[in-house]
């Protein structure tokens, strides 16, 4: 093993990053140097730190990233070549998704308007092609099931909670994405539903102190169905995109609102202060 100790040395010297990532990379090297297959053993943490002349606590770090990732598998008797991991479930990918995805960003969309405008771009992207894909795509099953998704929409409005008609907004959105069958595209927007609903909320929380508001949605939402039922495709995807476009500039409008009569709160009571 110590004939690869130079190429190691020499990776270590012309990759500019941090040092586990480095370790990464010497690790990657070795394991292709050596022509290593799944179930091999890798040498001992302590050999490996030495060849590549870092600390083992860098290369504890740059395992456990591997072992994150399933390129490798760490165990009592050493550290093995992992075996490629078999496709996961829908269940299992949508986990993972969540995990990596919704859930570090969910923290700042709650507490920082910005991420809530960032989501809505992201939004106009995913669910105008959902749009476009549903309108080629979906079959009387799919149509049923985003008629009944809207029509659940209406009668929660009013006798529900923002959060539970947020829900079903989002259910909506996603049966379109569902309609798309596009596996990809439904996933990645099934894995955001919890931002997805968040986003809606505090949309609607928002949009529903705008007089007459519901109405032009639900009328946004109807024209989006009957894009889609008629096989059109493009329309579909302008009909998804005006409706965003729509919700972005109230909520903006609304924001800019609450703004300036803060500004303008914070200014009298500066006023009343220098009278006093």
């Amino acid at each position: 093993m110590d004939d690869v100790k130079p190429d190691l040395a020499k990776l270590a010297l012309t990759r500019p990053s941090r040092v586990s990532e480095r370790a990464e990379a010497m690790i990657e090297t070795f394991i292709k140097d050596h022509g290593l297959r799944p179930g091999d053993r890798l040498p001992s943490e302590r050999a490996l730190a030495e060849m590549a002349g870092i600390s083992r606590a860098s290369l504890r770090e740059a395992v456990g990233r591997m072992a994150a990732r399933g390129r490798v598998t760490v165990r009592k008797t050493g550290i093995l070549i992992a075996e490629p991991p078999a496709s996961p479930s829908p269940a299992v990918a949508a986990s993972w998704a969540r995990e990596t995805i919704s859930a570090p960003l969910a923290p700042l969309v709650a507490y920082d308007a910005g991420y809530s405008h960032d989501v809505l771009e992201i939004r106009q992207a995913l669910e105008g092609a959902a749009a476009y894909y549903a309108a080629l795509r979906a079959d009387p099953d799919d149509k049923t099931r985003i008629r009944d998704a809207f029509e659940a929409m209406g009668k929660s409005h009013g006798a529900s909670s923002p959060i539970e008609e947020a829900r079903k907004d989002a259910a909506f959105h996603l049966a379109i994405a569902e309609a798309s069958h596009n596996a990809v595209l439904k996933q990645v927007m099934s894995s955001m539903f919890g931002l997805l609903q968040d986003s809606i909320s505090q949309s609607l929380e928002k949009l529903y102190t705008v007089p007459q508001t519901f109405d032009a949605l639900s009328q946004q939402h109807r024209a989006l169905i009957e894009t889609i039922e008629a096989g059109d495709a493009e329309g579909a995807r302008q009909v998804s995109d005006r409706h965003l476009r729509f919700v972005e500039t109230t909520i903006k409008r609304i924001d800019d609102d609450l703004a300036r009569k803060a500004r303008s709160t914070i200014a009298r009571s500066a006023a009343l202060q220098d009278k006093g």
